[in-house]
């Protein structure tokens, strides 16, 4: 069974899922604007500190619809029991744990086409394509890291509580080189160039490290 064939139909399967039932991705869109309007309200945001202010609302408000997203990524097979089933096609593990982090990675990336403009207009920072290929950059390596936890968790009674501890000290190379990037994008001290390298770096090490893990979290 081709792999990629695979992972395009788990995506598949997801995202039409999400399409009907419209749950996750009004929710997490309310979320990151509320978020955007605290940090409006919450800091002295003028023509001059927004780009210093504007990254770290950015991260804060991406980390948390990030675990809000990926820890949905296998609720449907946890309250239908359907994983099992899934397991015991030829289907890879791999294959498998792929399509879910793409439609997971697509969800978030429709949340972002949210928060960077909104982002824009709440606060008044300036919007790019650098900005945008960076966040995007991150968003690969966030996604592996936080399906992988979110499978390791999926039948623990404290998932909601694991997954933060388990997932948010692995995102904090993404955040603290990622928010390099991003305020180096909007014009402030900062090296764009090396920082997109390293994000590079992290996101084809955590895939590989998490592509090898999936087959043995999914079959336990």
């Amino acid at each position: 069974m081709n792999p990629f064939r695979v992972a395009i139909a788990v995506a598949r399967k997801d995202l039409i899922s999400e399409w009907r039932t419209r749950e996750l991705v009004p929710a997490l869109a309310q979320f990151v604007i509320l978020a955007l309007l605290i940090g409006n309200f919450g800091f002295q945001i003028d023509a001059r500190t927004a780009p210093s202010i504007a990254p770290g609302v950015l991260w804060l408000a991406l980390v948390f619809a990030g675990l809000v997203a990926f820890g949905r990524a296998f609720a449907a097979e946890r309250e239908q029991a359907s994983l099992e089933a899934m397991l015991m096609t030829p289907a890879s593990p791999v294959a498998i744990f792929a399509g879910k982090a793409m439609a997971a990675t697509l969800v978030l990336v429709i949340c972002e086409a949210v928060l960077l403009p909104a982002l824009t207009l709440f606060l008044g920072s300036p919007l790019s394509g650098d900005v945008v290929f960076a966040v995007l950059l991150a968003t690969v390596g966030m996604a592996a890291l936080g399906v992988l936890f979110a499978a390791i968790v999926a039948r623990v009674r404290a998932r909601e509580l694991l997954l933060p501890l388990l997932t948010l000290p692995l995102w904090i190379p993404f955040v603290v080189v990622g928010g390099t990037a991003v305020q180096a994008a909007m014009g402030l001290p900062g090296n764009y160039q090396e920082a997109i390298g390293i994000l590079l770096d992290f996101d084809i090490l955590f895939v590989v490290l998490t592509s090898l893990a999936a087959r043995y979290v999914l079959d336990e």
